[in-house]
């Protein structure tokens, strides 16, 4: 019992979940569909019933005429409403569509933008992401599925209280008869769609075979080795296997619909019999035969048709339930306090330890330090030493799975996380290439600046980026990447570095943050980077990581990470008088040179 009222529960939850968003996505086009289909429902009964009339009044010719032509100058008008009702449905259909898609994508743009980072750091999670999506669309066509289901509904309730009206005992026939087909489809339903579950690797595998011959890197293999006969084969085997299967199920599915097919004859014969004799004894007209045959018929049609739907809204029921776990999923590192920062704070890490989501080894074990207001900090270690973590922490993207991270002595929970972010101007490593204006992919940070040129100008001249720039018709408003501008500039990875550094320097913030920021440029940009860098942090704090220790040097304070934590800091004198690993470091880098 349990069981089902959890069932319901959950299932009512979901519909109400699909139902409020497609009426919030417009509310206006919603209330549209409801009037058409209450229009599109009954028109059908109505012309039905005219028709009887129509049949019973000829064969009463002389003393119906004016039933007659009343009749049919109605059913006229209905068939022009109902050809008016449908291009109107068309079009109501095609803006709810729209409006539909757009209201789906601003929610998942929404949900997905508040997410944590690392809900994305997870192929589990990142498929939720996608499936999330994927079921938004197709709660669209569960919207349409919930008229048609309201309209097969009121659609069988209408007809099976004529048919009653006419004879009880013949509607209870008739509905009982359409019990074996109704359980067969539902059974039949949930036996498909077990099969499509069984069947998704093997289909995998045909797409994957068919689909190498359609690949050009793969191509170059598969004529370089000849083996393109060995895919085919393996196409034709996954292929002749899911045929036999899907054959014999079909061959079952025939078999048992000419059952049913045979019962749903028998009756509309009894109807007919009944009909035939009332008519013989003058209990009922000819067009009452017809009405009540067409009743049957649609009786049957419209149940099926109301079965086939609640079936299918049951099956995508599963999409929906995925769907609502993915809104509920409520961020933890985005929620933030409210506290506001000040322009240079003093960063503490204290004894942090960290590990990505799903992963075993800590990234950071125990680390501490300390920046200072106005300090210049030279961050190094090798590859995989945790260095972009650090600032993927100290913009709270993560959360420290132990320890603690302050600003100016206060927990970095209590302040307003956004509010945190702008303090820094940041370049990563593995910096986003927008295909926008330049103008706009500078101005990110700081974008109701824009249309400052002056600005842009400056930022593009300390970062080197003018030098790219400087021959270009459209200037700051040319558009970079070519995903969608045909006329787009293509850059090299030196000159979207530049571009990138600009963006970092228009922000124009107390506290710069530079990961690699020299990795695709020649020694000559990089030497000058460095020197505009340090030139232009005076009175501020920066933290540069770098593989290059000569860009170091020039820091108040390095840095070196390894083994999770902070293992050696001070400046370069300092520490190469240590003698320790960034002697080892920079005396290997410098005997390069030498």
């Amino acid at each position: 019992m349990n069981k089902i009222k959890t069932f319901f529960s959950g299932l009512f939850k979901n519909v109400w979940f699909g139902i409020k968003t497609c009426f919030l996505a417009s509310k206006f086009y919603f209330s549209m569909k409801l009037i058409i289909l209450m229009f599109t429902t009954l028109i059908p009964l109505v012309n039905l019933w005219l028709w009887k009339e129509v049949l019973n009044g000829i064969v009463d010719f002389g003393n119906s005429k004016q039933t007659v032509i009343v009749c049919l100058v109605i059913y006229f008008a209905l068939q022009l409403a109902t050809y008016l009702i449908d291009q109107f449905d068309n079009y109501v259909q095609d803006r709810y569509s729209d409006e539909l898609k757009f209201y789906i994508d601003a929610v998942m743009m929404d949900k997905t933008s508040r997410m944590d980072l690392s809900f994305f750091d997870s192929a589990k999670m990142g498929d939720k992401v996608r499936h999330a999506r994927n079921n938004f669309l197709t709660m669209m066509n569960m919207s349409w599925l919930v008229f048609d289901i309201i309209s097969a509904f009121i659609n069988v309730v209408a007809t099976l209280i004529i048919v009653c009206t006419y004879k009880w005992w013949l509607g209870l026939v008739t509905l009982v008869l359409l019990i074996p087909f109704m359980l067969y489809n539902k059974k039949r339903t949930e036996r498909k769609l077990q099969m499509e579950k069984e069947q998704l690797r093997d289909n995998r595998k045909k797409d994957y075979y068919r689909d190498v011959f359609f690949n050009d890197n793969v191509q170059f293999e598969v004529k370089l080795n000849n083996i393109g006969s060995y895919f085919i084969g393996k196409y034709k085997e996954t292929w002749r296997k899911l045929y036999k299967i899907n054959k014999t199920e079909d061959v079952k599915h025939n078999i048992i619909n000419t059952l049913i097919m045979i019962v749903n004859v028998s009756s509309e014969f009894l109807v007919l019999t009944v009909s035939v004799f009332d008519v013989v004894n003058k209990h009922i007209g000819i067009g009452d035969l017809q009405y009540n045959l067409s009743m049957v018929s649609r009786l049957r049609s419209q149940s099926q048709m109301l079965m086939n739907k609640v079936n299918k809204f049951l099956n995508d029921n599963t999409r929906l339930i995925e769907l609502q776990e993915f809104m509920d999923i409520e961020p933890e590192v985005e929620k933030s306090g409210t506290l506001k920062p000040s322009n240079n704070p003093k960063i503490e890490f204290c004894n942090v330890s960290f590990r990505y989501p799903n992963a075993e080894q800590y990234v950071l074990k125990d680390c501490s330090f300390t920046i200072d207001p106005h300090e210049k900090i030279g961050l190094i270690g090798l590859n995989g030493a945790g260095k972009s973590t650090i600032i993927k922490l100290m913009f709270r993207f993560y959360d420290p799975e132990k320890g603690c991270i302050k600003l100016d002595g206060i927990d970095l929970k209590e302040y307003d996380i956004y509010a945190v972010r702008k303090v820094f101007g940041v370049l990563f490593q593995d910096y986003v290439t927008y295909c926008l204006p330049l103008r706009e992919i500078i101005a990110l940070s700081d974008f109701d600046e824009r249309f400052n040129d002056e600005k842009l100008k400056k930022a593009c001249d300390i970062s080197g980026a003018s030098e790219v720039i400087k021959d270009w018709e459209n200037g700051y408003d040319s558009v970079l990447g070519r995903y969608y501008a045909d006329n787009g500039k293509d850059l090299s990875g030196g000159q979207w570095q530049l571009v990138g550094l600009a963006r970092a320097y228009f922000k124009d913030s107390e506290y710069m943050i530079l990961d690699e920021p020299s990795a695709a440029l020649d020694p000559i940009s990089e030497d000058r980077i460095f020197e505009q860098l340090y030139h232009l942090s005076e009175g501020k704090s920066s933290v540069t990581i770098s593989h290059r220790l000569s860009n170091t040097t020039l820091a108040d304070k390095i840095l070196v990470i390894g083994d999770g934590h902070i293992i050696e800091q001070g400046s370069h004198f300092e520490l190469l008088k240590q003698n320790g690993k960034y002697a080892e470091l920079f005396n290997l880098q410098a005997s390069k040179y030498i």
